[in-house]
């Protein structure tokens, strides 16, 4: 065979070649002239407006789209014959009646600064469209937004759920990066600003909380990552990353953890509740029903001292036991909220006399007799009746109140000259059930409730209750009492 046969043989072979390719494309590939008369397509053709290739050479564009798909398409057609390329999208009609979208394309074809002719290229946009909205709909399932933002331009483009998120309208919020930034919580501002700058500057990608104030005034938390693009030479072009609202997440888990805590609380409170009942309540029940079950079995044969004296001991348990009844319950209402405060004004120095003198010691007492507080008198009464009742149990003599008066408040302090609160406990005197582990507490019967009772009683009234060391020594709690105008008399 001749070198000429061989090289026409190769062309074909090679004309072949591309037209297998050519046919094969997953999209309308053709080329028209000028005069819009078709040159070559390939067979995608037959299956989208049934024409074999070899059919259409020649054909009329309008002949193969019709008229109406003709007419929609004919600015664009202006377009690429003007030199200019396009894009657009269309819904086409294919023979089998299904509506398919498409993105099509026409190049011209520029010969010695003329239009020759154009390219078309047509694709079937439809599993594009179908992963758009999958992908649409996670995000909106997962409240997470995806965003792009060209360094060098420094423009900023958002899917739909980043809109969603942030309550936002696309046509009336062109998006920027400062316009983002002051949705940002301010305290949180800074610090992603610097984010953004180190990732730029850097190269490297970054995850962050921070919080977002919505045009709404919804503040949201969000979760942001980012990764950065670099061109050739190492510089960072593009920031691609997600912003997810995680406000549902972290309130459940807030939820959670309070939740938690709860049953935490209660779980302890029930382990002490028992521990009390198994021991500060028991003793007192079981040394009344002793008093009681020995002067009923030797009523006859007991003086009458003895009987007096059994008698008061049982009595005395009995007291007791109700104190003890009474700090249950009093906790108990306090925990559920219950307790109902019905603050009158009362003279100070009187309540104070008066719960001293139910105490069998000698309790000096220096309050000023026109001294006026705002207070529910019964919870004012439970108050002192504990911190004075304390100094006497757990402190030596002397023993005092006295008051002191500021512009809006009244101080009341108890105090003694007894060893005081060892300083490790401190820190856990108003705690519930608290009970120290060494000095005088440990030889004294108590549940550990009536500091931490008496000091709620007094927050319920609006005051507070501490505590400090006694100088010299002793111990020294001070109530705090809102001040009443002096009235003459209390209501």
């Amino acid at each position: 065979m001749s070198q000429s046969a061989e090289t026409v043989s190769e062309a074909h072979e090679q004309g072949r070649r591309l037209r297998v390719l050519f046919d094969n494309l997953p999209a309308l590939s053709a080329y028209w002239d000028r005069d819009l008369r078709n040159v070559i397509a390939n067979r995608s053709y037959i299956e989208w407006f049934g024409h074999a290739p070899e059919q259409m050479v020649g054909m009329h564009i309008r002949d193969v789209l019709g008229e109406t798909l003709y007419a929609k398409n004919l600015p664009y057609i202006e377009g690429v014959l003007a030199g200019r390329e396009q894009c657009f999208k269309r819904t086409i009609v294919d023979t089998s009646g299904a509506a398919r979208p498409t993105r099509a394309y026409y190049v011209p074809d520029v010969v010695h600064g003329r239009v020759a002719g154009f390219f078309v290229l047509v694709t079937d946009v439809a599993p594009l469209l179908e992963a758009e909205r999958d992908l649409a709909e996670a995000q909106r399932l997962a409240e997470l937004g995806s965003w792009q933002l060209d360094v060098l331009a420094g423009t900023v483009t958002w899917s739909a759920e980043m809109y969603q998120i942030h309550g936002v309208d696309p046509e009336s919020f062109p998006i920027s990066m400062d316009r983002y930034l002051d949705m940002v919580h301010p305290g949180d501002r800074d610090r992603l600003t610097d984010v953004f700058r180190t990732a730029v500057a850097t190269g490297t990608g970054y995850e962050v909380d921070y919080r977002l104030i919505r045009p709404d005034s919804q503040v949201r938390d969000m979760h942001g990552r980012g990764l950065p693009q670099t061109d050739d030479n190492g510089r960072v072009v593009r920031l691609r990353g997600t912003t997810q609202d995680v406000s549902t997440t972290r309130r459940a888990a807030r939820e959670l953890r309070r939740i938690n805590r709860e049953l935490s609380d209660a779980n302890q409170l029930q382990a002490d509740m028992i521990g009390m009942l198994g021991h500060d309540v028991r003793q007192p029940l079981t040394n009344l029903l002793a008093h009681l079950t020995e002067l009923t079995d030797a009523w006859d044969d007991t003086d009458e001292r003895t009987r007096r004296a059994d008698l008061n001991r049982a009595t005395a348990a009995a007291h007791r036991l109700a104190t003890l009844v009474d700090d249950i319950l009093t906790m108990a209402r306090l925990d559920a909220g219950a307790i109902v405060c019905q603050p009158r004004t009362l003279l100070l120095a009187t309540a104070v006399q008066e719960v001293a003198g139910q105490i069998p010691e000698d309790i000096a007492v220096d309050i000023d007799l026109d001294r006026y507080v705002d207070i529910d008198p019964f919870h004012l009464r439970q108050i002192l009746t504990n911190l004075i009742g304390n100094a006497v149990k757990f402190g030596r003599p002397p023993f005092g109140v006295t008051a002191a008066t500021t512009e809006n408040e009244t101080t009341v302090s108890v105090y003694d000259y007894g060893e005081g609160v060892p300083d490790e406990f401190v820190p856990h005197l108003f705690e519930r059930f608290a009970r120290a582990t060494a000095g005088i507490a440990t030889r004294r019967p108590g549940t550990g409730l009536g500091l931490y009772l008496v000091r709620r009683l007094a927050e319920t009234n609006g005051g507070t209750l501490t505590y400090r060391h006694h100088k010299p020594q002793g111990a020294c709690f001070t109530l705090t009492l809102r001040l009443a105008p002096h009235t003459g008399s209390s209501r």
